[in-house]
């Protein structure tokens, strides 16, 4: 039986890492690329939000919201968090090179987009209005973070 020399060992542990690495950043794309997620991202660069008030702002039912937050949740894109009744949704800290890429993609494509902005301004209307309550006790706009690092209160 052959037996491979430790220079094998290491390459085939760095493929092994590499598809790993790439499999990673196919699930963070995957999730990320959905309009949907899409826009529920971009929320959340504002702002750490609760179903009800994801659902008042994109016009969506709330088990299409709680659908696509789980496959956001499970690509590792938001954390939840309880509060009494409610569950908070916010973005996860960027600890990896390829979230905070998606991060600072988000940061500069979103702007550009006006169906994007139109869900911004329907938050802020929503706010104002009192129908929204969005958790704001921290900043968490992705513009706020600093290089390599996630949205503050995240």
């Amino acid at each position: 039986m052959l037996r491979a020399g430790i220079g094998d060992q290491f390459a085939y542990s760095a493929r092994r890492m590499n598809n790993q690495m790439t499999t990673r950043l196919d699930e963070l794309l995957k999730a990320a690329g959905e309009p949907t997620r899409l826009r529920i991202l971009n929320l959340l660069r504002k702002a750490s939000i609760c179903v009800c008030d994801l659902q008042a702002v994109l016009e969506i039912p709330q088990p299409t919201i709680s659908r696509h937050l789980a496959a956001l949740r499970h690509a590792g894109l938001v954390q939840d968090v309880r509060n009494g009744t409610r569950v908070i949704y916010s973005l996860t800290p960027a600890g990896t090179p390829q979230l905070e890429a998606l991060y600072q993609f988000l940061k500069k494509a979103c702007p550009c987009e006006e169906a994007l902005q139109k869900d911004l301004r329907v938050l802020d209307q929503a706010v104002r209005q009192g129908k929204c309550q969005p958790v704001r006790d921290k900043p968490t706009d992705i513009e706020e973070a600093g290089a390599g690092g996630a949205p503050a209160g995240a």
